[in-house]
């Protein structure tokens, strides 16, 4: 009897067990830039809508969607906001995301997800001070609402960096404003670091990956400045659309720092 009793309880902790782990097996969407890159271009995507600003309206708002095994998010909505148009916007911003897909027992699968949009006044205001939120020349034509990403190669007009003397290239902007990591210099750390970024239609970056590493800082040095960079967004059919691209910073070991004018 004693043994019967012994069996009964050894199944249904094995039972329990195999609960707890297959529970634990589910990971849920990552946005493929992670957390911290997501959060970044959420504060510089952000536009308050004027009067949510004006009466110093603020709060979170929680977007939900599904993310299915392929990744692509469908169904955003809200179920409870501070102010329609501020809501309108938190799911603008968030159907602009790329996501890694939920994953049950290391296999892809859908998942109800949701994503929390802070909205401050204070925040946005000294955001646009210390000049993190930039802004483009007023574009004349629309945008296109599909939120497609487009190629190069399927431009009328390809993405143009934004400066506001004209006669700056990208290149002598990655060459002047580059900073030389300290880690890299102490152990002579060369390389390209090729970022991967979607130019959306306000000409900013978003979903920022690393394609190629580097190391030594160079990575975040490289992030910097693709997040510092404005420009004049593609188009395609007359609309203003998003653009996939792909930028290589190199970081020669031996050859001038433009940032400083130093050696190393």
């Amino acid at each position: 009897m004693n043994c019967i009793r012994i069996s009964i309880i050894s199944i249904l902790l094995s039972l329990l067990l195999n609960d707890s782990i297959n529970a634990q097996t589910i990971i849920r969407p990552q946005p493929i830039a992670g957390k911290k890159l997501t959060n970044d271009f959420i504060i510089q995507h952000l536009v308050y809508p004027d009067e949510a600003l004006e009466q110093k309206q603020g709060g979170k708002i929680t977007v939900k969607f599904t993310v299915d095994k392929n990744g692509d998010a469908y169904g955003h909505h809200v179920d409870e906001h501070f102010n329609e148009e501020c809501a309108k916007e938190a799911i603008h911003l968030v159907k602009l995301i790329q996501w890694k897909p939920a994953t049950n027992n290391a296999l892809p699968c859908d998942y109800n997800h949701e994503f929390v949009v802070e909205f401050s006044p204070k925040n946005y205001n000294k955001n646009i001070e210390k000049n993190i939120i930039k802004f483009i020349p007023e574009q004349k034509l629309p945008t296109e609402k599909s939120y497609k990403i487009y190629d190069f190669k399927e431009l009328d007009e390809a993405p143009k960096p934004y400066f506001n003397n004209q006669n700056v290239t990208i290149g002598a902007y990655l060459r002047t404003e580059l900073i030389y990591p300290d880690h890299a210099k102490e152990f002579e750390i060369s390389g390209t670091v090729k970022i991967d970024f979607i130019i959306e239609t306000d000409g900013k970056a978003s979903n920022i990956t690393i394609e190629n590493s580097v190391g030594g800082g160079c990575d975040n040095e490289a992030i910097r400045l693709i997040q510092n960079l404005t420009w004049i967004p593609g188009v395609k059919n007359d609309s203003i659309v998003r653009t996939h691209t792909t930028q290589d910073i190199t970081f020669q070991f031996g050859e001038r720092n433009y940032h400083d004018g130093n050696q190393y």
